[in-house]
């Protein structure tokens, strides 16, 4: 299952790459641990193919017995492992050398497979929802292993007023062919089909503009490049700027739709009620950020004056103030580092964070025809994994911290919960990786006594909470904005999205900030707003790990232990529960509040170093 994706895929170039057979063994992953040979995949690969007829058996039969019943699941889950094995190891062997086709075709072949296997199970659900509270709650009491079932089948019937008639269902299944239309559409625009200009670099060159070489270009100390690379990045979005505005707007009537449709009332609620989460949370989060917006228009502030600039424009939010203290931290430097900033979680934790990293879950360097970026998969049967493109950068070292958080979590999940309860739900997924880097930002700045290396560390820090929190909550504000006109009937535009932008841009970033004529376009290349209400668990999870981790880091046996138990709870509670027993409560204000008033001592702890 993927429980993390750090970073857009894309191909590097294979100039200076290594070959994978140069990487000594012990920093490559060992994924003859899920298959010792394609052999045995194969043989799998056989099995569940000729094992798929045997669903059609409990087809319409569900609630003639419990027996049939239980004996469907069991079949869905042992079938539903072999399933998850197969698909991750195929697309792990691709990941490692993109191109050999041999790999290739297996992740081809494993996809199909997978679209087999949710055809001959998408029955399931409807048929369990066909019966009765009355009739299922009975089927329980008469065959207890029916009862690892419990919650879901309460999390299924607590959905099944927005269940429509079979003839219904299969008009909205219909529908739901064409209904990623304007993400994909998207999609190709910003991938395939947007060119961005060149730009001169800080010596003059000339350098064709990408995704990855913005954000470079914007952490450049050479003013020049940044308001260049600024303006080239968004004039490309501007050139396709109304086809973007009536993409987006298609995407928001499709909510819209599917929300009337399942009979909810708006398209927020229908997105939150899959996890059981209040609106409430939503709006807590918005109000309570709005509210306490100050320590961020301080931190501008405080940049406005270090680089002694008379206009701060968006350009200049990103590059470090501190760019001499830049770190340079070998991989194994990284690891020993980790481990033993992570302390606080306790000896056990150490331990498996140790073996993790000496049995083979984690592939370490970029080699030719890798995948690029970073990612935590795992499968129930073996353990998880960590793919990440190491070069020595402190965000490198976090970005291991942070998957390893994640690989943690599922470790302890498959080791405690059944098959059926071995995922993390979106809300707290993030959690546990974001957990990590809070434990671990902390140790480093009080074990770092150069002055530079501890400013650039609180600017780390910073801007850490600026794009996971702030950042996310500007978003989430902008998304509930736009829905919230177009449901009240109002038409939305190119030119109302971006006043809409700009105005809450302003809001969130404060005075101080010059926002340009066409620095008002996030909306239009954030690929997120296609995914219905979603970046706000961003902020939401990592409130969550601030407080959490401030309570590790007080050292009470309670608060480790109450964390280690809600790493073992995957899916098998609600979200915002597992969250209450861990000891933070997301329905009230306290964790956001938390979060804003940690921002706000970085703020002061970084204007007394580089002030004073």
């Amino acid at each position: 299952m993927v429980l993390s994706i750090s970073a857009v895929f894309a191909q590097t170039p294979a100039k200076g790459i290594p070959q994978r057979s140069d990487i000594p063994g012990k920093y490559k992953w060992k994924l003859e641990d899920i298959y010792a040979t394609s052999q045995l995949w194969e043989a799998d690969y056989a099995r569940l193919e000729s094992s798929l007829s045997r669903f059609a058996t409990f087809k319409g039969k569900l609630g003639k017995s419990p027996k049939i019943l239980l004996n469907c699941l069991q079949l869905q889950d042992s079938l539903g492992i072999i399933m998850e094995q197969l698909w991750v190891y195929a697309n792990m062997r691709l990941d490692e050398d993109t191109r050999i086709s041999f790999h290739q075709a297996m992740a081809d072949r494993v996809s199909n497979l997978s679209t087999q296997f949710s055809q001959a199970v998408s029955f399931i659900e409807p048929d369990i929802l066909a019966l009765s509270k009355g009739k299922l709650e009975g089927f329980v009491k008469k065959n207890r292993e029916l009862l690892v079932y419990q919650h879901y089948f309460d999390n299924l019937m607590r959905t099944k007023a927005h269940i429509l008639p079979p003839e219904q269902e299969e008009l909205l299944a219909l529908a739901g062919k064409f209904a990623g239309t304007p993400r994909k559409t998207f999609s190709m625009l910003d991938y395939a089909d947007i060119k961005y200009p060149s730009i001169k670099d800080e010596n003059g060159a000339e350098v064709e503009l990408t995704k990855e070489r913005y954000s470079k270009f914007l952490e450049s100390t050479d003013r020049r490049v940044r308001k260049d690379a600024s303006n080239a990045y968004n004039s490309a979005y501007l050139n396709y700027i109304n086809t973007l505005a009536a993409n987006l707007s298609a995407e928001l009537s499709k909510d819209i739709f599917f929300a009337k449709a399942r009979k909810y009332n708006s398209s927020l609620e229908v997105t939150l009620d899959g996890s059981n989460i209040p609106a409430s949370v939503y709006d807590n989060l918005v109000q309570t950020v709005d509210a306490n917006l100050a320590p961020l228009h301080r931190y501008i502030s405080l940049r406005k004056k270090v680089l002694e600039l008379d206009t701060l424009y968006t350009f200049d939010l990103w590059f470090p103030l501190v760019p001499k203290a830049k770190m340079d931290i070998p991989y194994d430097q990284a690891v020993g580092t980790i481990i033993e900033a992570l302390s606080p979680l306790g000896e056990k934790y150490v331990n498996d964070l140790k073996m993790g990293f000496s049995s083979g879950w984690v592939d370490v360097y970029e080699t030719q025809g890798k995948r690029s970026g970073a990612y935590s998969l795992g499968v129930y049967t073996a353990h998880p994994y960590v793919l990440v493109n190491y070069n020595n950068t402190l965000e490198n070292m976090f970005t291991i911290a942070h998957e390893m958080g994640h690989s943690l979590n599922a470790y302890y999940t498959y080791k405690r919960q059944p098959y059926i309860y071995s995922d993390s739900p979106t809300f707290v997924a993030e959690v546990a990786s974001a957990c990590n880097e809070a434990i671990m930002i902390d140790y480093l700045i009080k074990h770092t006594q150069d002055k530079d290396k501890k400013a650039y560390l609180l600017e780390y820090y910073i801007q850490q909470i600026i794009g996971t929190f702030y950042g996310q909550v500007f978003y989430s504000e902008f998304e509930k904005e736009i829905h919230d006109q177009m449901e009240s009937g109002q038409g939305l535009t190119a030119e109302s999205m971006r006043k809409t932008y700009r105005d809450i841009y302003q809001k969130f970033y404060g005075p101080e900030v010059v926002i340009g004529p066409i620095n008002d376009l996030g909306w239009a290349r954030i690929e997120h707003f296609y995914k219905n209400f979603y970046v706000f668990q961003y902020s939401t999870g990592y409130a969550a790990s601030i407080a959490l981790s401030r309570k590790i880091l007080e050292g009470k046996k309670e608060s480790v232990d109450g964390y280690l138990t809600f790493l073992e709870q995957g899916n098998s509670d609600y979200p915002i529960e597992l969250l209450k027993r861990a000891g933070v409560d997301m329905t009230s204000p306290g964790p956001i509040q938390e979060t804003v008033k940690l921002f706000d001592d970085l703020v002061s702890q970084l204007e007394k170093l580089l002030l004073e």
